[in-house]
């Protein structure tokens, strides 16, 4: 008995060294498979005829709201995603430095980026005053004659790493 007792715990302490010690690289984060499923994703088109601008997005995106200057697709898996592309209605013709400023300031940005004719801003996401815990926006605004067109992704903050080609639509987007 004293010797079967020796051998369940010699085999224990084995079997928990193994354990241990096993190479843990088949685990796979979410991140990971995030960012896998955005880069293979075929990418569909939006295209708002009324203010002629399109813009692509993954496939499992799906259409949630659509009117005209308006598009909101949503994705959720765990976390909820969110592209939209808004036409500020109100014609402007500030220069676009200022333009820029402005919004930078309206959206709490924390990176500002000015091109030629547009600007890109990034930042936590406030909703009606109020920071959303965990979540950030990417955005870009170009100027179509009088008007500004935003394109925007709405993500949890978590998944920033995963999001690379997302981000590279939206800081290539033209109209």
């Amino acid at each position: 008995m004293k010797k079967l007792i020796i051998l369940i715990v010699l085999l224990t302490g084995f079997m928990i060294g193994i354990n241990l010690s096993r190479d843990k690289t088949g685990f796979r984060t979410y991140q990971d498979v995030l960012a896998e499923l955005i880069d293979d994703a075929p990418m569909e088109t939006y295209c708002d005829s009324f203010y002629g601008y399109c813009i692509r997005y993954p496939e499992f995106f799906s259409p949630e709201i659509t009117d005209e200057g308006f598009v909101r697709l949503g994705y959720w898996n765990h976390e909820r995603f969110v592209i939209e592309c808004a036409v500020l209605k109100a014609p402007d013709t500030s220069p676009i430095k200022v333009k820029m400023k402005e919004m930078a300031t309206k959206l709490h940005a924390e990176d500002q980026q000015l091109l030629r004719d547009s600007f890109i801003l990034s930042g936590p996401l406030y909703e009606n005053g109020n920071k959303i815990e965990g979540y950030r926006y990417h955005t870009k605004f170009v100027r179509n004659q009088k008007l500004w067109v935003s394109y925007t992704l709405y993500y949890p903050e978590s998944c920033k790493s995963a999001l690379t080609r997302l981000f590279g639509q939206i800081d290539r987007w033209e109209i």
